[in-house]
């Protein structure tokens, strides 16, 4: 799919003039589609904080911005007596924007290769998005078993989605736009997923906020990353009302598992887990699940619901002010650790293909 874009991209690079690049220069030529009076037209740049760089005068719905700038911006263009804006990215080119008053009418930036970048991925990806807002809003309506099935499926969307933006990563490591995509997901990836993009991206980003805001994020998690590093210790109860130790499970591979019964894809990671668990579990493997639920009756149904045989724990403290989840820096749901016989970290944030790969090799061969 995204070959297809390409036709398009060098469609956009084609028209940039060669001087605009050359100079640095920019230039937009502006419509607005609207039946207010629109007199005022505002150009923000978000280079640490929104900050004004320009206005015009809009005449006959019709107004300009030239100017120059060094590197790529994430930028918008707003109105005096307007809520409507349009955001892209300010850069070396000649850009043509048409901005729509009406809120169901797309508005459109047409101009500059980080621009042609930025419509790529989202025409790549506009197909899953519109499957996942279905999904979404019946998740609102399912009971506990629909939004168990519909997470499921989300799952697969959100999977082929952030395929595509890897895709774009891959192809244009250098590019502020992908960088410019990925922005809303960083806080939301774990330390590999985090030391990957750190790795892929071009330093010469550097002079981007964004890309600053990956180092930050990237460093702080490298911190709590606990791979190599002891086990901190779990002291809680089983759903059986028994005292549970962590350090009793030593001689075993142990996957410690912090979910929740609120949380759909922690009931379809269960579910995923139980024939895994039944294969292995008579050749050294554990599984420990930590519950942040802080309603017992919640957390016994979940449990029985999924049919979970491993062992079960909770303090029915929610996820923020449980001791087991700052120990191991939990900020989401499910996060899984991988622990070996000496009771040492050797896996983090793994998903089921990764446990079962890890499993074949230590047990079948």
């Amino acid at each position: 799919m995204i070959k297809s874009r390409l036709v398009l991209f060098w469609i956009c690079i084609y028209l940039i003039p060669l001087a605009a690049i050359a100079q640095g220069n920019y230039q937009i030529n502006g419509q607005v589609i609207s039946d207010k009076n629109i007199t005022r037209a505002y150009l923000y740049t978000f280079d640490k904080g929104r900050k004004l760089l320009d206005s015009a005068e809009v005449k006959s719905n019709v107004f300009q911005f030239s100017g120059q700038v060094g590197k790529p911006l994430a930028a918008s263009i707003g109105f005096k007596g307007s809520k409507r804006s349009v955001h892209f990215i300010l850069e070396s080119a000649q850009m043509q924007v048409r901005v729509q008053e009406d809120w169901n009418q797309p508005s459109t930036v047409i101009g500059g290769t980080q621009n042609a970048i930025k419509k790529g991925y989202e025409l790549d990806v506009a197909s899953f998005q519109d499957s996942m807002r279905a999904l979404g809003a019946a998740y609102e309506h399912a009971d506990e078993e629909g939004k168990v099935k519909l997470g499921t499926q989300m799952q697969v969307w959100n999977q082929k989605v952030d395929s595509v933006r890897k895709d774009y990563l891959i192809a244009h490591p250098s590019s502020f736009a992908v960088l410019d995509i990925y922005r809303p997901y960083l806080p939301t990836l774990n330390y590999v997923e985090l030391q990957e993009l750190v790795d892929r991206f071009d330093k010469g980003l550097a002079y981007s906020p964004v890309y600053q805001e990956l180092l930050g994020i990237y460093e702080r998690k490298k911190e709590r990353n606990l791979v190599g590093k002891q086990a901190p210790a779990i002291h809680s109860k089983t759903i059986e009302g028994k005292v549970f130790n962590l350090s009793s499970l030593k001689g075993k591979t142990v996957l410690i598992d912090f979910w929740a019964s609120w949380c759909a894809p922690c009931r379809i990671a269960n579910r995923k887990l139980v024939p895994t668990y039944e294969k292995y579990r008579s050749k050294g493997f554990e599984i420990v699940s930590v519950s942040m639920d802080d309603k017992e009756h919640l957390w016994k149904a979940a449990v029985e619901k999924d049919g979970i045989p491993w062992i079960q724990i909770a303090d029915l403290i929610d996820l923020k002010s449980n001791k087991a989840a700052a120990a191991y820096h939990v900020e989401q749901l499910p996060t899984l650790f991988l622990m070996d016989e000496n009771g040492v970290v050797i896996k983090q944030n793994m998903n089921h293909e990764e446990l079962l790969e890890f499993l074949k090799l230590k047990y079948d061969e």
